[in-house]
């Protein structure tokens, strides 16, 4: 069994890290911020308190009563017990139990300020001045930021967004790791490989912003076009092959008689073999051609089919293309309507000939011999519009969108009525589409068929 590929677990913890480390990094500038608002260093804060209750203390010590409501209602703001001493005696207290006194030995400490009282937890004392001097003591709540709780809250709200990232940076990542499965597997000959983003996966693709389904989706469509191309080649050397065959096979049983004396029935094969031979050149012809486009198309969109410029009589081009069809079917009735005047066209008229007979050829393919064959020219809209309609065997709605690309053919079958490779029609759009016209098809199963193209009329010289 392969080892796992690495590729998508570094990507994660990329991602995973990069996000801690803005985490680290806002938490860093709110610090800053509030040193530089002048926000108390920590570990100030309970002496602070403590020397603000001393000096309410000394505000109001000359009035015991005044004094004792306003440690009540501190203790109801901030939970504290607070007890005032002087001369040694509890002269106020925020209930009924006052605060034990200072020992003996802490009492030198007032002289420094606030302080913290030893081996008593959460109990602060503060020095009250006046005659006689006193100190204040209080317990219990104090308000405190001290480092250690404030390192504690920093460090819980980035566990916790430690631990909300990873299905975040999982949500990121999976679409990658999806998408670089499908990739190797394809490089690595599976053409049926794809990432296939559905509806299932609405969630990472939305953390993803889209851009990763973007990006798997135009590797579905690549893909896809490779696969294509791939089947195009295949069924282009089994065509090509089928074609080849069976003409090649006629001109060897001729030419085995021929050496064997019998001229008689050698010449009977003479009159076949120029059909034969007509075919493969047909045949070579049709590939070069497609090869010639394939190689337009691959240097680029501005690349075009070189074309042989000429004014060209439509009249006189779509008349030879009919007597070339009735030379080559005898049987077949071709229905020819032309308009009275037809637009001379500035075209190549060797590859117009091509397109004409390429599709001819198919409406006599894809129809039974007793079926007529419509073949209609007129001017419309500027343009020289031909028109080829056949009562064949149609083509299905699902085929129509490959009616025009290369190797497409609507009857599969290998028959000798219905040969040839599929390349008719997609050089008749190339050729009609490097004239600047345009081409297209109406169809129905069993009802016909019928291909329609117009190429610009001439400029007035």
């Amino acid at each position: 069994m392969s080892a796992r590929p690495r590729l998508p677990f570094r990507m994660f913890w990329r991602v995973y890290l990069n996000g801690l480390l803005l985490l680290v990094l806002v938490a860093l500038a709110v610090a800053g911020v509030g040193a530089v608002l002048g926000r108390e260093p920590a570990g100030r804060s309970p002496e602070r308190f403590a020397t603000y209750v001393a000096a309410r203390v000394t505000e109001l010590r000359g009035d015991p009563p005044a004094l004792a409501r306003h440690l009540v209602r501190m203790h109801e703001a901030f939970g504290a017990r607070l007890t005032f001493y002087s001369g040694g005696l509890a002269v106020a207290s925020s209930d009924e139990e006052s605060l034990a006194p200072l020992a003996a030995g802490d009492l030198p400490r007032l002289a420094n300020g606030a302080f913290k009282v030893p081996g008593r937890r959460f109990t602060m004392a503060a020095p009250v001045p006046g005659d006689p001097p006193g100190y204040v003591i209080l317990t219990g709540h104090v308000p405190s930021h001290s480092l250690l709780r404030g390192a504690s809250f920093l460090t819980a709200v980035l566990l916790a967004l430690a631990l909300a990232s990873i299905p975040l940076a999982r949500a990121i990542a999976s679409p990658l790791e999806r998408l670089g499965r499908a990739v190797r597997a394809f490089g690595a000959g599976d053409l049926g490989a794809r990432a296939r983003f559905t509806s299932s996966a609405r969630g990472w693709r939305a953390a993803a912003g889209g851009e990763v389904g973007e990006v798997a989706a135009a590797f579905d469509q690549m893909a896809d076009r490779i696969q294509a191309l791939l089947r195009s080649e295949k069924e282009l050397l089994a065509n090509v092959s089928h074609e080849l065959r069976t003409p090649l096979a006629r001109i060897r049983v001729a030419l085995e008689m021929a050496e064997e004396g019998d001229l008689e029935r050698s010449r009977r094969y003479l009159a076949e073999i120029g059909t034969d031979l007509e075919e493969l050149s047909r045949l070579v012809d049709d590939v070069l051609t497609a090869a010639r486009l394939d190689l337009a198309q691959d240097r680029g969109a501005a690349a075009e089919l070189p074309l042989r410029r000429e004014r060209v009589d439509a009249r006189e081009l779509v008349l030879r293309a009919a007597e070339r069809f009735r030379a080559a079917h005898p049987g077949r009735t071709l229905d020819v309507s032309l308009e009275e005047a037809l637009p001379e066209v500035d075209a190549d008229p060797a590859l117009l000939r091509r397109v004409l007979d390429n599709l001819l050829d198919n409406a006599g393919k894809y129809s039974d011999a007793g079926q007529p064959i419509g073949l209609r020219a007129r001017q419309r809209d500027g343009a020289l519009e031909v028109e080829v309609r056949d009562r064949g065997i149609g083509v299905d709605p699902a085929d129509m969108a490959r009616l025009f690309t290369p190797f497409f053919r609507t009857d599969r079958s290998r028959a000798r009525g219905t040969g040839g490779v599929g390349l008719g029609l997609a050089l008749a759009k190339r050729v009609v589409e490097a004239h600047g016209g345009r081409i297209g098809a109406e169809s129905a199963p069993g009802e016909g068929t019928c291909v329609r193209f117009s190429v610009p009329r001439a400029a007035a010289s």
